[in-house]
């Protein structure tokens, strides 16, 4: 009855199932390498987004089910990660995880009564785990529960067990759900037991880098992930966590150089490659970054983010007709993709010699794909400039001033352009309004 109750759960938002049991494993496992990446980045709607799909294809996989109901909470919907902790505790009720999630939840919500009810299954079920309930005992004095709170230590008292495993477990949890101090001083405690294995070790340095960085303490938490990689080369995740922090900091050559490090270390793995080759350009070191990005192209055809930092490479090595190239491999293989067809119109406008007719065609394609976008009546604004179609020229300028009214660019080719049509002092009142907006922009940076 339990696995009838979960599957039921989310049958209504499942398309129906087409795939054979070995295509429904492939895509299981491309769902939960995607949400890894995801979680250690910090995209919990996107890897809420994955699980979601995996638990339509999975509805009796616990874990699933446990890790949708961490994102949805991590991504600040209550109600959907209490839906999903509650079939995981129904799937696997031997795990007290899921259940101290949902006490996390609950009082995130001010559900007190649904708290009280999550408690006491605990208690019920999991009377001998003191590391537990002396931890849950914190968590509810912190926030304030006090009744509760004594309850949670009696029981802690009474059952008189430590593990560093539901240390870490619960180090997961409370980085999850924004306990980043009670994260850190758990997954600290573990790392620094050298009697115990490394990969637990290396398990608690990631989680405690991972809410160093939550909590804005980005030097401590580079420290902890290069520690998680010291005792344990072979997780890919903490890799991806490290680089994405000095990439955030704009240190993108030692971005570049741990990811480098994570590909010899592994060398089939391709969620590497992404941020590696990103790094590498954001680095300026172009032929580098060129070359990664290509090779996951090889692997990973579909990789549609590739295809953009690519033709941001080949756009800043001045390589134009290669970025009109690649971003027409990009439209062959999903036309739909956002904004396509702007960054083929401003390719075009690059290029040499310019293809005006291409140009515009491309730009109409973009309007119709879109809502009113100032860029691309600011690009045709442009075109219309150089091919002498004045009036026009205006027009698309002035819409584009009224959509983004801000940005200086408009300003300066709608100024020109009013020096070519004699009219000085529209032109000296439209460079005014340039300055001016390039002076205040200077200013708050």
């Amino acid at each position: 009855m339990a696995l009838i109750f979960c599957a039921s759960l989310y049958a209504g938002d499942c398309a129906p199932k087409t795939l054979t049991p070995e295509e429904t494993q492939r895509r299981l496992n491309e769902l939960a390498k995607s949400a890894q990446t995801e979680m250690a980045q910090h995209r919990f709607q996107q890897a809420a987004r994955d699980l979601r799909e995996a638990a339509c294809l999975d509805p009796r996989d616990a874990k699933i089910f446990y890790g949708l109901g961490s994102m949805e909470a991590a991504s600040g919907n209550f109600l959907e990660a209490r839906k999903a902790l509650a079939a995981a505790d129904r799937l696997q009720p031997g795990s007290p995880l899921s259940l101290a999630m949902l006490v996390r939840v609950n009082a995130s919500m001010g559900d007190v009564d649904s708290l009280k009810a999550a408690l006491s299954q605990l208690a019920v079920r999991f009377a001998t785990n003191g590391e537990l309930h002396a931890t849950l005992a914190q968590f509810l004095l912190q926030n304030k529960f006090s009744d509760l709170a004594l309850a949670e230590s009696l029981r802690s008292r009474k059952a008189g067990a430590t593990s560093p495993q539901s240390m870490l477990d619960l180090a997961v949890l409370e980085n999850t759900v924004g306990a980043y101090d009670d994260a850190i001083r758990n997954a600290v405690a573990i790392e620094s037991q050298t009697a115990l294995p490394a990969p637990v070790r290396a398990s608690a340095a990631g989680i405690a880098g991972l809410s160093y960085e939550s909590s804005g303490q980005r030097e401590p938490a580079i420290a902890h992930l290069q520690k998680a990689i010291q005792l344990d080369p072979s997780r890919e995740n903490s890799y991806l966590a490290l680089s994405f922090l000095l990439e955030k900091a704009q240190r993108y050559g030692e971005a570049a150089a741990i990811l480098e490090q994570g590909r010899a270390r592994l060398p089939q793995s391709t969620a590497l490659l992404l941020p590696l080759g990103s790094n590498l350009i954001l680095a300026e070191k172009y032929a580098e970054g060129i070359s990664v990005l290509q090779d996951l192209l090889r692997k990973s055809p579909n990789e549609y983010d590739a295809y953009l930092k690519l033709a941001d490479a080949f756009r800043k090595t001045g390589a134009s007709d290669k970025e009109i190239k690649i971003l027409r491999e990009l439209e062959s293989r999903r036309p739909d993709y956002p904004q396509i067809h702007l960054l083929l119109a401003r390719a075009l406008l690059n290029f040499e010699p310019v293809d005006y007719s291409g140009t515009l065609d491309e730009l109409a394609l973009a309007e119709q794909a879109s809502t009113p976008d100032a860029e691309i009546f600011y690009l045709r604004g442009k075109v219309y400039l150089a091919t002498h179609r004045n009036d026009e020229a205006v027009a698309a300028l002035q819409r584009a001033i009224e959509l983004r009214p801000m940005d200086p660019s408009p300003y300066y080719q709608l100024g020109r352009l009013y020096e070519k049509l004699g009219e000085p002092q529209k032109a000296k009142d439209t460079f005014a309004r340039m300055q001016y907006l390039k002076s205040n922009a200077n200013a708050n940076r």
